[in-house]
């Protein structure tokens, strides 16, 4: 695949340790080997180092194998799309670059599912690069306001994104239809909401709030060698019976978000529109 920006992208399908090809459903992702004419390509050779590690590391199996359970229990055939908020500046910062290797290994084990992916601080050559690995990068910012297609299954991975991130996502997917074909992998619903106090989660975390008594959240052991990157990341799931247990006016009642301007670590559409 080549790119008019300049990167000429192979791919292959990576091999493991005992020689098995991961098409069989390893966490291996196919391997990204980068041809430059300029420095975009710098990067991306490192981040061919970087799949391999998380590929082959015991984290993502076991994320895998969850998700592999999450999916059955959901009564679900795999993924028809990832979306992905928050990566921040992979081509500088270890922690990105790595969780941008996840995102990959996603992306090949539910081939031939579309990936999306925004985070305002994205530069134009990481932009270029995200591309040229096959990933759509959204132009706008949503403010995580996404409506997922109803009858198919949406993971949602927003690693260390704000609280008011993900409560907009579940507030754009507010429905017993729409939820229950959502896995999310974020920072735990669970701690977020009962780690803080109850005044600033119904101003900043409502929704997540509201769904906490309906979610399934399968915890995760962070044994990952960098233990920063993928801390307090939980897998949370929706399932029909769950939600169907929900008072009768649960649903009806839906309002729009409001935030304040003090919310620093919450990146508003207006606030990048400016930058």
């Amino acid at each position: 695949m080549s790119d008019a920006d300049g990167f000429v992208l192979v791919t292959r399908r990576g091999r493991r340790r005992d020689g098995q090809s991961s098409s069989s459903g390893n966490a291996a992702a196919p391997r990204v080997i980068a041809e430059e004419d300029r420095e975009d390509g710098s990067f991306l050779r490192e981040l061919d180092k970087t799949v391999d590690k998380v590929g082959d590391s015991r984290f993502t199996r076991f994320v895998f194998s969850r998700l592999t359970e999450s999916l059955a229990v959901l009564g679900s055939n795999g993924l028809s799309e990832i979306v992905c908020y928050g990566l921040g500046r992979f081509s500088l910062y270890r922690s990105a670059r790595c969780q941008l290797a996840f995102l990959l290994c996603l992306k090949a084990r539910y081939e031939p599912a579309r990936v999306h992916v925004y985070d305002p601080e994205f530069r134009p050559h990481e932009m270029r690069a995200l591309r040229a690995l096959g990933l759509e990068v959204t132009e706008t910012n949503e403010e995580g306001k996404r409506a997922v297609q109803r009858d198919k299954t949406t993971l949602v991975f927003m690693p260390h994104c704000s609280r008011q991130l993900t409560n907009n996502f579940l507030y754009a997917n507010w429905g017993c239809d729409e939820l229950s074909g959502c896995i999310l992998f974020t920072n735990s619903l669970s701690r977020t909401v009962n780690d803080s106090l109850h005044r600033d989660v119904l101003n900043s975390a409502g929704y997540m709030l509201r769904i906490l008594p309906y979610v399934t959240e399968i915890q995760l052991e962070n044994s990952f060698v960098y233990e920063e990157v993928f801390s307090d990341l939980n897998i949370h799931i929706f399932t029909k019976q769950d939600l169907l247990k929900a008072p009768a006016d649960f649903w009806s009642s839906k309002e729009e978000p409001r935030y304040s301007t003090k919310d620093v670590e919450f990146v508003t559409a207006a606030r990048t529109s400016n930058t």
